[in-house]
């Protein structure tokens, strides 16, 4: 078995506020939800272009095969085919990711990094101090539609190293003492 040698590409395609507070700056949000919520949307959406469009190049994709590292992980949200309003899609993003890694001959492990509710609470999951998502059999059925959509989109990718089903899934249970 071949080791493992990899990188993740955080902050890329799921905002965490912990990697670029700049991002959030005047806006009051602890998360992407809230600064969708907080944000105009055609200013939002120009930003996050922005932010998208320079955060990860195909200039890193080629540092990152000269640094011998041939594994990506790239967290994605639940809204990456832009069917969850007020959020902006960014499947294009990652098809732009498999063409890059193909080049550079890297393989990728797409990682749902969030889903509608929060699988954790934590802003990693989209929505700091909720969570609430495994409650709601509609929005569980949503994330896995998600899966389903990202596997038959990329699922013959000559890039694709695997699907991380959910990234840090928790219950409060953990924290509660005998």
């Amino acid at each position: 078995m071949k080791k493992i040698k990899g990188v993740n590409l955080g902050n890329w395609l799921v905002l965490e506020k912990w990697m670029l507070p700049e991002m959030f700056e005047g806006t009051g949000a602890e998360d992407e939800v809230w600064l969708n919520r907080k944000m105009n949307p055609a200013e939002l959406k120009e930003k996050m272009k922005e932010h998208r469009d320079t955060f990860i190049t195909e200039q890193d994709f080629a540092f990152i095969k000269e640094q011998g590292i041939w594994l990506l992980r790239i967290p994605v949200p639940y809204f990456i085919f832009g069917d969850r309003p007020p959020f902006n899609g960014c499947v294009e993003y990652l098809d732009k990711a498999f063409d890059w890694a193909e080049k550079y001959g890297l393989q990728i492990l797409i990682d749902l990094h969030t889903v509608p509710g929060s699988q954790n609470g934590y802003d990693n999951g989209g929505l700091t101090g909720v969570c609430k998502w495994c409650k709601n059999p509609e929005e569980v059925e949503f994330a896995l539609t998600v899966l389903e959509r990202l596997a038959k989109r990329y699922g013959q990718r000559e890039g694709l190293y695997g699907i991380e089903v959910l990234n840090e899934p928790i219950s409060f249970l953990v924290y509660a003492t005998a």
